[in-house]
């Protein structure tokens, strides 16, 4: 193996379908990076440190560098429990919780999520604590008051945040349901498999979010309605598709509204075309957005986990005495 120098650190985001790797300087540059579909939900058991070792060869990690790691690796199923902190807590403590993975050369950490743990409203996250961490360390390190931080995906999050403490936070399955609605049930005939992806300015994405947001009720006779449109009327797959993710979407907002009191501007955390749907979602809905690389909040919050956790001394991280 050919070995990187001046690597110091391997943050590792492993989550249910992905897997992301990241070798980084002590200054928290990336010297190189990894990404596959040797999700967590994919990985038996036995394979997660020979799969972790083949990215970090191609890499060219010495055998001595450490590793943290945040995700579903750390849940029941993974490669070791890491547990939850319920909130509302500190952003801190995460690094405090981590578990070590038993029985392996490397040192490798990986961090807790956070659980909302009332009886009215149980929660949890794993993944997105380390983006909360890095946005609190990264945007507002001097602490602005409480914001709310909106975190699009297949479990979209909506966070109560206040510098560093998490208040409370609500989950919405608006990724997931779109991606079953669209492939399992009538509305896969309407979609179809050769929709293209929704535009931002789409008008039937738009209006879409607009109906949603003014009768959230009706939101099963309104998903309905686009298998009726393009039987009576000729909804083309696109169409379809668009008003399928703008009821979804308008339908989350509409949730978190009801849950939070929002204000005018959310911290938004995404890019790509989910991060312009959701800021067009929003402004429908007459909130800002500041947008935040959600892989720049990772980089960041498992750098500034690790620097807790271990003393960053290039090219190689000794462990704080406790």
């Amino acid at each position: 193996m050919t070995v990187t120098p001046h690597v110091a650190l391997v943050a590792v985001d492993w989550g249910t379908s992905h897997l992301r790797v990241w070798a980084l300087g002590a200054d928290r540059s990336v010297l190189g990076m990894r990404r596959s579909d040797e999700g967590m939900g994919a990985t038996p058991c036995d394979r997660f440190a020979a799969i972790l070792e083949s990215h970090l060869e191609a890499l060219g990690v010495a055998p001595d560098v450490p590793v943290v790691m945040c995700g579903m690796v750390g849940s029941r199923q993974g490669w070791a429990e890491a547990g939850y902190l319920p909130v509302p807590t500190d952003l801190g403590e995460i690094a405090v919780r981590a578990v070590r993975v038993p029985a392996h050369r490397r040192d490798i950490r990986i961090l807790p999520g956070l659980s909302h743990t009332d009886s009215k409203h149980p929660d949890v996250m794993r993944g997105e604590e380390t983006q909360l961490l890095g946005l609190a360390r990264r945007r507002f390190a001097a602490g602005r008051g409480a914001r709310m931080v909106c975190m699009p995906g297949t479990h979209s999050k909506w966070v109560r945040q206040d510098g560093l403490r998490v208040e409370g936070f609500a989950s919405f399955m608006t990724g997931d349901t779109f991606s079953a609605l669209s492939a399992h049930s009538v509305l896969r005939h309407s979609v179809g498999p050769d929709a293209t992806a929704v535009d931002a300015a789409s008008p039937d994405f738009r209006l879409a979010v607009a109906a949603s947001l003014e009768a959230p009720s009706a939101i099963l006779a309104r998903l309905f309605s686009i298998r009726s449109a393009g039987l009576l009327q000729g909804l083309s797959p696109n169409a379809a598709r668009a008003r399928l993710s703008g009821y979804l979407i308008g339908q989350e907002i509409a949730g978190a509204r009801a849950r939070f009191a929002i204000g005018d501007t959310v911290e938004l955390v995404g890019g790509g075309v989910l991060g312009e749907l959701y800021a067009a979602a929003l402004a429908c809905a007459g909130i800002g957005a500041n947008l935040h690389d959600g892989d720049e909040l990772v980089i960041y919050g498992l750098a500034d986990a690790a620097s807790q956790i271990w003393t960053l001394d290039a090219p190689r991280l000794t462990e704080q005495e406790t």
